[in-house]
């Protein structure tokens, strides 16, 4: 029994260690042909996974049906539109969008961002949307 249980806790030690990952995300660069989006995958697990996003334009609205996405803005600038509100975010900013909100991106400088969705993102749960109509201010 004791070789069992040891045999066992080596190989989750072993699993345990090769599932960690160090990587350097500022040598990552988007594709050759990106048009106005790159996404790469960096990680993944049963609990989260995790991308690079390159925008020069923007994000069309959105939402996810089963993750909450929270969002690290690396470089560049722009106009996010997150549920009722609209707000600027530059490099430095962190945001956190819970499942269901609707959310999307203007890069006014083109934009390097770490995406981390959580629970891990098995299936494309983007759902495209209208834009939400906000009354004007006259």
């Amino acid at each position: 029994m004791k070789i069992i249980l040891a045999t066992i806790f080596l190989l989750m030690r072993f699993l345990t260690i090769d599932a960690q990952k160090i990587e350097n995300i500022n040598n990552r660069k988007p594709g050759k042909d990106w048009e106005n989006i790159d996404i790469q995958k960096i990680a993944d697990d049963s609990l989260c996974t995790s991308f690079l996003i390159w925008i020069k334009a923007g994000v069309k609205h959105h939402f996810h049906a089963s993750h909450t996405e929270c969002i690290y803005i690396l470089e560049g600038e722009g106009l996010m539109e997150l549920g009722e509100g609209e707000f600027r975010v530059v490099a430095g900013d962190y945001v956190q969008i819970p499942k269901g909100t609707i959310h999307s991106v203007q890069a006014n400088i083109p934009m390097h961002v770490l995406s981390i969705q959580t629970p891990q993102f098995i299936v494309d749960d983007r759902v495209f949307v209208s834009p939400i109509r906000r009354p004007h201010n006259e």
